[in-house]
């Protein structure tokens, strides 16, 4: 199957990875030069050891471009770019969107589907949410994290005939996937999980699992959850889960030694999500008159932490 990738961070090349072993045609999207050098020099660098050394990663060839402009066909478009870039790499592949193209947009954040669907036909958009982790490193490598599920599925909740190949096409490639029928449910509830784990790795740079290792630390992001679950009730959502401490628990016990998305993106200097998550949360509270004020120090927080430079203090 011809694969449009748009994103080339740590699921993109993980994903990428993935397909290509499973015998898909990939062009790899990604605006950072310096990542489409090296995708084109090396092609994606897997590996999937936890103590395998980065010079021994398994090279994947792909076709790398800055855009998709130029790609006039395709059969599937995935979606795994940051939801700041969510407008920008919907307008560059809209052109590929048709009934016998679809559009999965697998993204950790609140507000990417309202985005694309002004760009693209929402009958042609799927959602998905995965709990793959993976580390990027230099010269596009990637190192695999918890190899968990994927979750897909129609905005509608049918299981499609669309939907059903691309389960196929994913679990043939390797990548656990589920269809599912409530798949807005299921992010929600991944974004309200993921906006007490992400900000508070990011803050004390520490790995998932120190998280539970400390008392404060637990305390912490159990009032992120209670401020998350008094948003999604307020806002009619009836999450997939009846326990999301617990989710909470098992996801930082099943990524222990994983550095969050969130700590990766301080760490390299990059911009956030923390408006797609927690600010997000924040945007629907204030509209029910909910007060998160955990939330909103978890924002200020990060947003402080973008602008100086870890340890130095310096704008």
């Amino acid at each position: 199957m011809r694969i449009v990738i748009v994103g080339g961070g740590a699921i993109g090349r993980l994903f990428g990875s993935f397909l290509i072993r499973g015998g898909n045609e990939i062009t790899l999207i990604d605006i950072d030069h310096t990542t489409l050098g090296a995708l084109r020099e090396k092609g994606i660098g897997l590996l999937e050891g936890d103590g395998e050394h980065p010079d021994y990663a398994e090279s994947f060839p792909v076709h790398a471009l800055y855009s998709a402009k130029s790609v006039r066909e395709a059969d599937l478009v995935l979606l795994l770019v940051k939801s700041q870039a969510t407008k920008a790499a919907a307008q560059d592949i809209a052109h590929l969107i048709t009934d016998t193209c679809p559009l999965l947009c697998i993204q950790t954040g609140l507000g990417n589907l309202e985005v694309a669907r002004e760009i693209v036909p929402e009958k042609n958009i799927l959602l998905g949410i995965t709990y793959m982790s993976g580390i990027a490193l230099s010269d596009a490598r990637v190192r695999k994290g918890s190899h968990a599920t994927t979750f897909i599925g129609e905005l509608d909740g049918s299981f499609s005939q669309r939907l059903e190949i691309i389960k196929q096409l994913f679990s043939s490639s390797g990548l656990e996937t589920q269809m599912v029928k409530r798949i807005i449910a299921r992010l929600w509830s991944k974004v309200i999980i993921y906006s007490a784990i992400n900000p508070v790795s990011a803050i004390l740079q520490v790995p998932n699992g120190s998280l539970i290792s400390r008392t404060e630390s637990i305390t912490l992001m159990k009032r992120l959850l209670d401020e998350g679950l008094a948003v999604a009730k307020a806002e009619g959502v009836e999450l997939i889960h009846p326990d999301l401490y617990e989710v909470l628990f098992d996801s930082c016990e099943k990524s222990a030694s994983n550095l969050s998305s969130m700590l990766q993106d301080i760490l390299n200097e990059v911009a956030t999500e923390i408006d797609a998550q927690n600010g997000a949360i924040c945007r629907y509270a204030e509209e029910h008159g909910i007060n998160v004020p955990t939330h909103r120090t978890m924002v200020e927080l990060i947003k402080l932490l973008e602008c100086w430079k870890p340890g130095l203090g310096q704008s």
